[in-house]
């Protein structure tokens, strides 16, 4: 393995990490987060019931989603990545900034209509990482075509 495959590995893992946790919790979650009751200005506790079961399954199927991209991530970086195939090069940084990036999006919209600070900059520096592990991934001279 070269030294850029290397370095794209690692910043393609750091990426993925925390799509993975944030998916786990986020999908194993029974109510919301702080900055989700900041956008509200209610209390978990404060909301009607049927407005917390949407909400759980919102912010579960949102989790799920991103686990099952994580995991799909994780697949590509272990098999096709691995084996040099070019097309895993691509695919990698595009599935992972397209997921995040949709969720910056909303993360951008929650702040600016709402007195929440959801934490997108973090999300940022994850896109970072996707193109960062794109770039040294290029520069690898071992891919199959």
């Amino acid at each position: 393995m070269t030294q850029s495959k290397k370095i794209a590995m690692i910043c393609h893992s750091l990426a993925v990490s925390p799509m993975l946790v944030g998916g786990l919790i986020y999908a194993l979650r029974d109510s919301y987060l702080s900055y989700h009751a900041d956008a509200t200005t209610y209390a978990w506790h404060d909301l009607a019931p049927g407005i917390r079961v949407l909400f759980q399954a919102m912010l579960n199927g949102a989790g799920g989603l991103m686990l099952l991209l994580a995991l799909i991530l994780i697949t590509l970086l272990a098999i096709p990545f691995k084996n040099n195939e070019r097309w895993s090069l691509f695919a990698i940084p595009l599935i992972g900034i397209s997921a995040l990036l949709i969720t910056v999006r909303a993360a951008i919209f929650v702040e600016l209509n709402t007195p929440a600070a959801p934490p997108w900059p973090w999300l940022m520096l994850n896109v970072g990482l996707f193109i960062s592990g794109w770039f040294f991934s290029l520069r690898n001279k071992e891919h199959s075509y």
